[in-house]
């Protein structure tokens, strides 16, 4: 078992009968927060290079012009997502239904697992590995890597998932500032904390990767 149906944000437990957690859809208790609007940007100005002796000259003309981009390819690259998802959004058919409906199942099962999965493939029946291997085989491509983009009740679920794992983080850390964990205990108090509400998106992703495996 992950984690006792409590208040608290952590503290794993131990119990003889495991029991299934509630659907993604419902949404849990959360401390109230204001969204952050900081951003992370790197000073490319300070970047170093340095020289590869063992590169040839072809080489590193075909590594310049292949693996480096400029900010208007990063630009594009988001511009482009953006219309994709906005098309995707705006297309009512039944495929682009179908596409939702499969993430958010594949989603729940992943979520209502009640102790500790590191391999998907352990939980994997065969209505899932069906419905994973068929995802992204009806022109849905262009949407790998964007699909909680297109799944709002997902992305919310992640979002909130992200909010117990700062609430969590910050009640332990205050514990431990009051001197109720030790040193040698408090990383693996955090490690347990956390996973209770990374492991769906972690097994999700490992569902998408097989998903993708397969086009």
């Amino acid at each position: 078992m992950i984690l006792s149906n409590n208040d608290s944000n952590h503290s794993t437990i131990a119990v003889d009968t495991p029991s299934h957690t509630t659907s993604f859809f419902v949404a849990q208790p959360q401390k109230s927060r204001s969204k952050s609007q900081r951003q992370v940007r790197f000073n490319e100005c300070r970047n170093e290079y340095f020289a590869n002796s063992q590169i040839t000259v072809e080489d590193d003309n075909e590594c310049s012009t292949t693996t480096w981009y400029a900010s208007a390819d990063y630009q594009k690259f988001g511009s482009n997502a953006r219309h994709i998802v906005l098309d995707a959004l705006e297309v009512k058919d039944g495929r682009s239904s179908l596409f939702v409906s499969t993430l958010e199942h594949i989603y729940d099962q992943v979520c209502q697992l009640d102790y500790i999965l590191e391999d998907v493939h352990e939980i994997l029946s065969s209505e899932l590995e069906q419905q994973t291997n068929k995802l992204f085989l009806d022109n849905n491509t262009d949407l790998i890597g964007l699909e909680i983009c297109v799944a709002s009740a997902i992305e919310k679920s992640c979002q909130q998932r992200r909010g117990h794992i700062q609430d969590a983080v910050c009640d332990i850390q205050s514990e431990f500032d009051h001197g109720l964990w030790e040193v040698d205990e408090v990383d693996e108090e955090l490690r347990n904390s956390c996973l209770n509400f990374s492991q769906p998106a972690c097994l999700f992703a490992q569902l998408l990767a097989k998903g993708q495996a397969s086009v």
